[in-house]
């Protein structure tokens, strides 16, 4: 039995490194389509080094700009990342997203740190589907501190920024 449903083809179910992602079939990743994605440190906290996460963050927003992706916000937590963004008329995959910035990132924390990994080699992602709005995802993405009882308030843990009204 054959099936006439497109297959995601093999460079966007590829991740860093190499690994094998799990990636919706239909889902165009370059496509307008909001994703929060999560990438987590490959051991250790190394975001507790602010020079670590300062170097992280910048790195968030560059990427933004250099792509041409729509960002509403991330998280930098001790141990991961989150993200909330999409490739928007760029119709670049989050795919190469996430391979440029792990890539540069890695190498930078190498080079100060000396540590030659940084982040584990796949990343989770979920794209948000028609009835998750931007601004929910994203509230759930800033009261990670709170949860993890870092902070009070969203507002004050230093490695958060919004680019939408919440």
């Amino acid at each position: 039995m054959t099936s006439d449903r497109k297959k995601t083809p093999l460079r966007d179910l590829l991740t860093y490194g190499g690994s094998r992602a799990v990636r919706l079939d239909d889902c165009d990743y370059g496509a307008d389509v909001d994703i929060h994605v999560t990438l987590c440190a490959e051991c250790g906290k190394p975001f507790e080094r602010p020079e670590t996460a300062r170097l992280v963050c910048d790195n968030v927003e560059y990427y933004r700009t250099k792509l041409g992706y729509r960002l509403y916000g991330y998280c930098l937590m001790p141990d991961h990342l989150h993200v909330l963004l999409s490739p928007t008329d760029s119709r670049v995959p989050v795919s190469r997203w996430l391979r440029e910035f792990k890539s540069f990132t890695t190498n930078r924390n190498q080079k100060a740190n000396g540590e030659p990994h940084l982040w584990q080699r796949s990343a989770h992602d979920h794209i948000c589907r028609k009835a998750e709005a931007a601004d929910a995802v994203l509230r759930s993405i800033v009261e990670n501190p709170l949860r993890a009882a870092l902070v009070e308030r969203w507002r004050d843990w230093p490695w958060t920024k919004v680019f939408i009204e919440l």
